[in-house]
């Protein structure tokens, strides 16, 4: 019984630890990348920078609405010298030939971002965050679930019989 039972345990706790496992990375990467961006706002050196291309992202969801995203491709000089072409997303419209304000690390001057008024976290990444802890919630209850399921279906002996329970009343007592 152990071998059918108990590998299937195994197996179902073994893919839900990996369901829990994805959803925290994910959370974890999102969280970084909001922190980083709000670093680098708060803390980063300012450049301007050419705009060197525009053009916008149309998100099409069935039966929702369009999402419109203007993207940037802009150059400047870092403080260290070197020519940097990075994309950006910016809510103003800009177009080519414009100087758009920027902000960068000077040790990744290849993650600027516009400078433009923080946005705050964001409801999509709100329900994102909310999303990965159900995805690990989940993914831990199934865990929690198939390794049960492996020591009660495998509690058996060698034979394949049964264990017996232990009968209260024929143990000694105080």
């Amino acid at each position: 019984m152990f071998a059918v039972g108990g590998a299937f345990g195994v197996v179902f706790g073994c893919v839900g630890l990996l369901f829990a496992l994805v959803g925290i990375a994910m959370l974890v990467g999102v969280v970084r990348r909001v922190s980083e961006h709000r670093r680098t706002l708060r803390e980063g050196l300012r450049a301007q920078a050419r705009c060197l291309e525009t053009y916008v992202v149309r998100t099409h969801r069935s039966g929702g609405p369009v999402h419109h995203q203007r993207r940037l491709i802009v150059g400047f000089r870092a403080g260290d010298g070197r020519d940097v072409r990075v994309q950006v997303t910016s809510r103003q419209p800009y177009v080519t030939g414009d100087m758009v304000p920027l902000r960068h690390l000077p040790h990744r001057p290849e993650r600027a971002v516009v400078d433009e008024a923080p946005t705050g976290v964001g409801v999509v990444s709100c329900l994102f965050g909310g999303a990965m802890v159900v995805f690990t919630c989940v993914g831990l209850f199934f865990a929690a679930i198939g390794f049960g399921a492996a020591v009660f279906l495998g509690a058996s002996d060698d034979d394949g019989a049964p264990v017996p329970l232990p009968d209260p009343h024929l143990t000694a007592g105080p």
